[in-house]
């Protein structure tokens, strides 16, 4: 991949990375009791911009393909952070446990209906434009 392309790839993930960052600290001053992940944020962005065609495929395909192959390196921290806390996870691994298999359903329940609704979305805008087409 050319230099300059993957410059351009690096420069949308930022500019997505800083809008999902600043919608983050927005919805923390209107809701401090429920944070959004600006992780989380970023994506449904990101996956906005895919679907809405605002962002092509092939202006991150680099960028995306090269963090799926280093993904493995992000998790190292914390599993060398488990090892150096064996003796709680000794005393309270059963909660630990529960908490993390229920905190991953809901995680994949809400992930499951956030896709559902943005199809709903996507489907009754393109329908409304190909309404509006037909019309003219």
């Amino acid at each position: 991949m050319k230099k300059s392309l993957f410059i351009k790839q690096i420069m949308i993930y930022a500019v997505i990375l800083l809008i999902s960052s600043l919608i983050s600290k927005l919805a923390s001053l209107v809701w401090p009791t429920f944070p959004l992940p600006t992780a989380l944020i970023g994506m449904i962005l990101l996956y906005l911009l895919l679907t809405f065609k605002v962002v092509k495929l092939e202006h991150v395909a680099g960028v995306s393909n090269f963090f799926v192959q280093i993904m493995s390196l992000v998790f190292i921290p914390s599993g060398i952070a488990l090892v150096t806390k064996l003796d709680v996870l000794k005393a309270e691994g059963i909660q630990i446990v529960l908490v993390v298999m229920v905190s991953t359903l809901m995680l994949l329940l809400f992930t499951a209906g956030m896709a559902w609704l943005l199809i709903q979305v996507k489907e009754w805008w393109l329908a409304r434009r190909a309404a509006a087409a037909s019309s003219d």
